[in-house]
């Protein structure tokens, strides 16, 4: 992967060298382009073909076959039949065009929820990128017709939220990001919420069903992103790292000690870090880690969710074959699985450089581990696969 991917077919730059999704390595809110990535958001179709038509030719980059990943892969066509042509069609020339293709899919067990296209948000937590560009990801899933994902500690870091005795009395934030999704709602996709150990604590299930019903998903998960770290995020007032070690955070340094207020007084502290917790760290077996999800997924249930879905990471393969049949034994309605390279908050570093199993070695273990549930004849769980996707091209390769 260390070569640069300036693009002159397309007027693209990248500054230095991208990640394995062809983005920036540090992709910046401010910045002002031109990634292919930054390029696609505005020019649209556009970007499918080289610049000045009529006026150049182009030549293949072949470099994109080098090293293991999506990236590696090449997309594959084929020169007779068809495959996907909607109901009502023929598989006569005049129908068998790309603006007749259907892309939608859908997800669940019992309750099925569509998607206009096969796709779906990383999980949008309580980082403050997330809040400050919460809108037009939610209007552009609802009108797109794809599910969106609220992260972790949402509730938990807004400093409007009222509890009282673990029962959430006011969740304006969260509130907030619902509204805004389903204000454009029209049935195709959904709004998705996921609970760490501190949001179960607070009582975010119990207060979604009760205000929402079912009008949303409820999503449990493994770890931070696709790592097994607890969410974090910087903070640089005093007063917020308070007020968040009020509400049970682990706050890094204790912004209650007197000599981390005096230093921050003198400016020899300037921020602190925020971080939650881990679940499963009191249990030593699958067994008992199994009984504990079966019972989570129960008392979810008994509260009146229909839609519950699964959130996992680059584990290594026990860990992966735990939520595949935890998921089919649970009759979850969808299981993410996300490699582990990215993240909007403080996702470390070295982390997201050397963490876990790379996302396509990944997924082709999970397709494997898939396989031997249904030669069981054991239903396998609806899966979405997240790690290293920003453009179309990556997209395309993973589906079959």
């Amino acid at each position: 992967m260390q070569w640069i991917k300036n693009n002159d077919a397309l007027g693209a730059i990248n500054r230095g060298v991208p990640c394995e999704s062809s983005l920036c390595t540090l992709c910046d809110s401010a910045c002002k382009g031109k990634c292919e990535t930054w390029l696609s958001c505005l020019e649209g179709r556009k970007m499918l073909y080289p610049r000045r038509f009529g006026y150049s030719t182009s030549g293949a980059n072949q470099i994109t076959a080098v090293g293991t990943g999506y990236h590696a892969l090449r997309v594959q066509g084929y020169a007779y039949g068809s495959k996907g042509v909607p109901a009502g069609l023929s598989d006569d020339p005049d129908d068998c065009i790309f603006t007749n293709v259907s892309v939608e899919t859908s997800f669940g067990v019992d309750e099925i929820t569509k998607c206009r296209v096969p796709i779906m948000t990383g999980a949008l937590g309580s980082t403050f990128i997330a809040a400050k560009y919460w809108p037009s990801f939610a209007v552009g899933a609802a009108l797109a017709g794809f599910p969106i994902v609220v992260g972790e500690n949402v509730v938990g870091v807004d400093t409007d939220s009222e509890l009282k005795n673990g029962k959430i009395l006011k969740a304006p934030e969260l509130e907030r990001r619902i509204d805004f999704f389903m204000r454009y709602y029209d049935g195709y996709g959904a709004i998705i919420i996921q609970m760490n150990v501190e949001d179960t604590r607070n009582g975010v299930a119990e207060y979604l069903i009760e205000k929402y019903g079912n009008d949303v998903i409820i999503e449990l998960k493994w770890g931070q992103g696709a790592k097994d770290i607890g969410g974090e995020i910087q903070v640089n007032s005093l007063e917020y790292a308070q007020f968040l070690k009020g509400r049970g955070y682990i706050v890094d340094p204790n912004p209650l000690d007197p000599i981390v207020i005096k230093g921050y007084e003198n400016r020899a502290i300037t921020s602190f870090a925020r971080h939650s917790r881990l679940g499963s760290t009191n249990k030593q077996s699958v067994d008992e880690v199994r009984q504990e999800f079966m019972d989570s997924v129960a008392y979810l249930r008994k509260l009146g969710f229909k839609r519950i879905t699964l959130k996992t990471g680059a584990y290594g393969m026990e860990n992966l074959a735990m939520a595949i049949r935890f998921s089919a034994d649970a009759k979850l309605d969808l299981l993410t699985i996300d490699g582990a390279g990215g993240g909007t908050g403080m996702s470390p570093w070295n982390m997201m450089q050397h963490w876990g199993v790379p996302s396509i070695a990944l997924h082709a273990k999970t397709y494997e581990y898939c396989k031997i549930l249904e030669d069981k004849g054991m239903r396998v769980p609806d899966i979405s696969f997240a790690g290293g996707f920003a453009r179309e091209d990556q997209l395309l390769k993973p589906l079959p």
